[in-house]
């Protein structure tokens, strides 16, 4: 009789250890799941920023090569010319309005 008495406090014991250990184990899982999640969304965040600035720099650059076609035009450097240098084309006449 007293073997049983040992054997159930030896179950109970071990019984216990066991649960105790799955309670230990189910919550350390939680806490790394959550903590995992909590990365995760942190990524996605950052993945999301990334890829807003990427198009933003994406659309810059296609507004400086629109620019510099602009610029390296020929309609351009006429402007240019004829506005801040003051120059004309060959056998052009110039009128010049003194009431300006």
């Amino acid at each position: 009789m007293e073997k049983k008495r040992k054997m159930k406090k030896s179950r109970k014991a071990s019984s216990l250890f066991v649960r105790l250990f799955l309670l230990v184990f189910v919550c350390a899982v939680s806490v790394g799941i959550g903590k995992q999640a909590i990365r995760y969304q942190e990524v996605k965040e950052e993945l999301a920023a990334v890829t807003a600035e990427i198009k933003e720099e994406e659309n810059k650059q296609l507004d400086f090569e629109t620019r510099k076609e602009y610029y390296t035009s020929d309609t351009y450097i006429e402007q240019v010319a004829r506005e801040q240098l003051g120059m004309v084309k060959p056998n052009e006449i110039i009128y010049i309005n003194r009431s300006e």
